[in-house]
């Protein structure tokens, strides 16, 4: 028995020190670009995201990471690296409106995401206080957007930083303003609203943001109307449901608690079939007119819509995903069809979600911008399904592509530096093998992608994609992110 309790203590230390190595591991480093930020591009069309439409062949100079000289036959100084397009398309790298950074991003997300065309991310998750074991904190995104315009790590510039979400429903508005000092001492561009805040705390954070110059994005809180955040001045509403509860004749006896014994099937049928068009116009104009911008993360409905379809849960793209992270995202789909079963619930689901888009398309020509966001694991390859989405909501490939480019830099107000192909503009860059103002699918195939002037030719963007698909798998990941959970500060809000 001795023997025995030996043998199992030295099984359990010896797993023990292999946990404690796999920690210590020092991270990979992703495949970096060509180091060169100046070089030509030769034979390459132009398109013109603001007006939607394709130039002629045409040659781009770049020096120093900036453009600066656009039209036929430039020549470049000797020795000054030039990529042959061969008439394919050139648009400025998309800008993922709506992610989360975790602190193994560096290995797990950002190279996916410049593997995808992803230049720009706008990351809507600070963590709370300075340091977290998990969740990347607004030091590491400035570090690592430094790190990417300098061609020293693969991974996009991050454009907005929000702070952790304001979502306690018994967090006190005093203490709400103290927060929101606290974050923009630390340099957090933005200050996030989530579903139970109060509405006194809200409109006390809404005031402490205004002095402190910071806009409130995110959620709209349960027990504030839309009419009350916009006049309260927040600047972005996430996520599809927005409108769906709001343009429903339910909308306040559902935000006033008088709705929650009502059966989620049954809620999600009665909200749908009680669309009131006229509410929904007059939520338009006011949104129009108040200066909000819309990141409806379509692909997040869908995840619901589809949690049940074996060719969406089978999905090969989920092989990018690690092991803890598949599992959050199976959990998440069970729960899912837990709360809505059976074919009626599936209905439901579905109904909701192709409701969501059509509120989507209305909005947009009603005059509400919207912006492309993700929120969702594989967001890189995940973006481009939310491209899809938004032409099934209505909006043209050429409006798809302005929102995923010249609206985003337009909304963080860095659009007289990024967002267009134009000379003095930031080569942050991507070259697609065809048009897609045609069809927004081509923006796909990427034929090479830029950041500041720094080359990933397709090879290139292969060997990301390697990188992240070894990363998925690699056991001091793995160990790292379930050290990072376990001790992490949010751990009990994950």
């Amino acid at each position: 028995m001795r023997h025995l309790l030996r043998i199992v203590c030295l099984g359990a230390a010896g797993i023990a020190c292999l946990l404690v190595l796999a920690v210590l591991w020092p991270p990979a480093d992703a495949p970096l670009p060509h180091p060169a930020d100046t070089r030509l591009i030769r034979q390459v069309r132009v398109i013109d995201v603001e007006h939607g439409v394709a130039g002629p062949p045409t040659d781009v100079l770049i020096e120093r990471g900036l453009i600066t000289a656009i039209g036929p036959g430039l020549f470049a100084a000797p020795g000054v690296p030039v990529l042959e397009a061969g008439g394919r398309y050139l648009v400025p790298g998309f800008w993922d409106m709506h992610t989360h950074a975790f602190q193994r991003s560096p290995q797990l997300h950002l190279p996916l995401m410049v593997a995808n065309g992803i230049t720009g991310t706008r990351d809507l998750m600070d963590c709370p206080g300075v340091r977290d074991a998990l969740i990347a904190c607004v030091e590491d995104k400035r570090r690592w957007s430094k790190a990417a315009a300098e061609g020293r790590m693969a991974g996009p510039r991050f454009v907005e930083v929000a702070s952790f979400h304001f979502e306690r429903a018994d967090l006190e508005p005093g203490d709400a303003a103290i927060l929101a000092t606290r974050y923009h001492a630390r340099g957090l561009d933005a200050l996030k609203v989530y579903n139970r805040l109060a509405p006194a705390t809200y409109q006390r954070l809404a005031t402490e943001a205004r002095r402190l110059g910071m806009p409130v994005v995110g959620h709209l809180p349960r027990a504030v109307s839309l009419d009350q955040a916009l006049a309260a001045g927040q600047r972005s509403f996430e996520h599809a449901h927005l409108f769906p509860r709001h343009c429903s004749d339910d909308a306040d006896a559902w935000r006033s608690g008088a709705l929650d014994g009502e059966d989620p099937v049954r809620l999600a049928e009665r909200m749908v079939a009680g669309f009131d068009a006229p509410r929904c116009r007059r939520a338009f104009a006011a949104m129009r007119a108040g200066g909000a911008w819309f990141v409806p993360t379509h692909v997040t409905r869908e995840e619901d819509a589809r949690a049940r379809d074996p060719r969406f849960t089978g999905d090969p793209r989920l092989a990018w995903l690690d092991p803890l992270s598949r599992w959050a995202w199976n959990d998440d789909l069970a729960a899912t069809v837990a709360r809505y079963p059976g074919a009626r619930g599936e209905a439901a689901l579905q109904a909701w979600f192709e409701h969501g888009l059509a509120l989507t398309g209305a909005a947009y020509r009603a005059g509400v911008p919207v912006l492309v966001g993700t929120d969702t694991a594989i967001g890189g390859f995940r973006y481009h399904d939310e491209l899809a989405l938004l032409v099934r909501a209505g909006l043209s490939p050429a409006e798809v592509l302005r929102a995923a480019t010249l609206d985003a830099a337009r909304y963080v107000r860095q659009d007289a530096r990024h967002g267009r192909v134009a000379v003095g503009y930031a080569a942050d860059l991507v070259v697609l093998d065809a048009n897609p103002l045609d069809d927004i699918a081509h923006a796909r195939d990427q034929y090479a992608v830029l950041i500041a002037g720094r080359l990933y030719d397709r090879a290139g963007l292969d060997t990301l994609l390697a990188f992240t698909h070894r990363q998925a798998r690699a056991p001091a990941n793995m160990a790292k992110l379930l050290w990072g959970f376990a001790t992490s500060s949010i751990r009990s809000e994950l």
